[in-house]
């Protein structure tokens, strides 16, 4: 059953991904057809071709690569550009009519505007859905753990940021974007907003974990905490909690999450708790004595609990489809600012540092997909949002170069000079699929060490608590 559930999910990355180049190059095919142009070859992947017909002139075909794909266009490509993309090499025909330099923009932004077409659709696909799990966690502080660098700074519960280091964040996926991105420096200034008055702090953050990724230690968002498990024999299932109960208050004090309840429950050692829960539509409160565990070394009640961040990707935060297209534009917008003209040079290390490249998006995809399906359609959305923009930067090999040497053509009356377009699409080109190998050569290294680190620390776990002993800090995580 698991090995037809990974051939379904590699299926649909497969379908979802090439969906993506198809409507891309399709743009491009109709909008050549539109503007007269010379179409020569339709193709979908690189490589050997699996299969291929030509039809009216035009070669269609599938590569066996399926990451990529391209429209022959010899009216389009300068000198050597259609070699670059995979087509016969006779760009420089000469027994085609020129076209117009306007013409030419359109064709090139049809392709990126096709990508836009499609993510648009999905969007607005998954905003008519019934039942899809939406949610953008906000910035607002539902624990602090004392004795960080965050509490000895001065941040509390209850606080909401607002900037690091004058970037506005909205939710907090922008917060951890921005924390990544926040320079050279180990230590960010956090905008925070306490009781209607602005403070900034600022707060260093620990990069030894063993991941190397930056965070923020001992500080988690407000969210709400869920009971996921009842462990049998326990405090809660002595007191009658259940599964899918959400505690809102431990006494008097309302409970901002998940880590916020196993604080406060911490605190209050042997002492019995009055819980209010919301069972359903229902109001309750009960009773619960925590008891000390000694492998947790702390007071539990007894529960695995949720507090609902693994259940909303980053790119199915809104269910406003405009909303969370503009916020996946934003946030391709942003690495490109950090990379191309960063405020500090750490900004252009740390995009560096967590940059993805064609492994890192096929694998996320995948994982997205094997989850839900839903999720995968709004994963593909963002990779067409992000192929749309990238494609429209103003290098050579890109769509981009090719409304960079229309422009120039416009503005300067006269065409660039064919050996001046051959050397720089060459020289992209070579820049180009050296990154395009360096990021697969990354992606692969991270996903090793990934998975070498993980292992390394469920042996680590499982030698700390015996293999058969019972969940330690059951409210510690889910």
């Amino acid at each position: 059953m698991e090995f037809l559930l990974s051939v379904l999910a590699g299926a649909c990355v497969l379908l979802l991904f090439g969906l993506a180049i198809f409507i891309h190059e399709f743009g491009h095919f109709l909008a050549a057809r539109w503007m007269g142009l010379q179409v020569d070859a339709f193709a979908i992947g690189f490589g050997p071709a699996l299969w291929k017909r030509t039809v009216n002139g035009v070669e269609y075909k599938i590569g066996c690569i399926p990451f990529g794909g391209y429209v022959a266009l010899p009216q389009l490509d300068p000198s050597g550009m259609e070699k670059v993309q995979g087509g016969n090499g006779e760009a420089s025909r000469d027994d085609l009519p020129d076209i117009a330099a306007w013409r030419r923009i359109v064709v090139a932004v049809a392709g990126p505007f096709g990508n836009m077409v499609l993510a648009v659709a999905l969007a607005l696909c998954i905003a008519w859905m019934p039942g899809v799990r939406t949610g953008a966690l906000d910035t607002r502080i539902g624990l602090v753990e004392e004795g960080t660098a965050a509490w000895e700074a001065g941040l509390r519960t209850g606080d909401r940021i607002e900037s690091v280091n004058g970037h506005k964040v909205t939710n907090w996926t922008d917060l951890q974007v921005e924390w990544q991105l926040a320079g050279g420096a180990n230590e960010a200034t956090f905008g925070v907003l306490r009781d209607g008055a602005r403070h900034d702090l600022t707060i260093a953050f620990e990069t030894n974990n063993v991941l190397g990724v930056r965070v923020l230690a001992g500080v988690f968002p407000e969210a709400r905490c869920e009971v996921n498990e009842v462990i049998p024999g326990s405090p809660a299932a002595q007191s009658g909690m259940q599964v899918k109960d959400v505690i809102l208050a431990v006494d008097e004090t309302p409970v901002m999450g998940a880590y916020h309840f196993s604080s406060l429950i911490a605190k209050r050692g042997a002492k019995p708790a009055l819980l209010t829960l919301k069972r359903g539509a229902e109001h309750m409160q009960l009773s619960v004595t925590p008891r000390y565990e000694e492998d947790a070394k702390r007071y539990l009640v007894g529960i695995r609990w949720s507090d609902g961040r693994e259940r909303v990707k980053p790119w199915m935060m809104y269910r406003d489809p405009w909303q969370q297209i503009k916020w996946d534009s934003l946030s391709v917008v942003r690495v490109l600012q950090a990379l191309f003209a960063p405020e500090s040079p750490g900004e252009r290390k740390a995009v560096a540092r967590n940059i993805g490249g064609p492994v890192a998006i096929v694998m996320g995809l995948y994982s997205t997909v094997r989850g839900s399906l839903i999720d995968g359609l709004g994963f593909l959305r963002l990779i067409c949002v992000n192929l749309a923009i990238l494609n429209l930067l103003p290098f050579p090999v890109l769509d981009g170069g090719h409304i960079l040497f229309a422009l120039y053509e416009i503005i300067t009356r006269r065409k660039p000079h064919p050996k001046v377009v051959a050397a720089l699409v060459n020289t992209f080109a070579v820049i180009l699929i050296g990154l395009m190998l360096l990021l697969v050569y990354v992606d692969i290294a991270r996903k090793v060490k990934t998975n070498r680190v993980l292992r390394e620390m469920a042996q680590e776990q499982r030698e700390a608590t015996g293999s058969n002993a019972p969940p330690a800090a059951a409210e510690a995580r889910p």
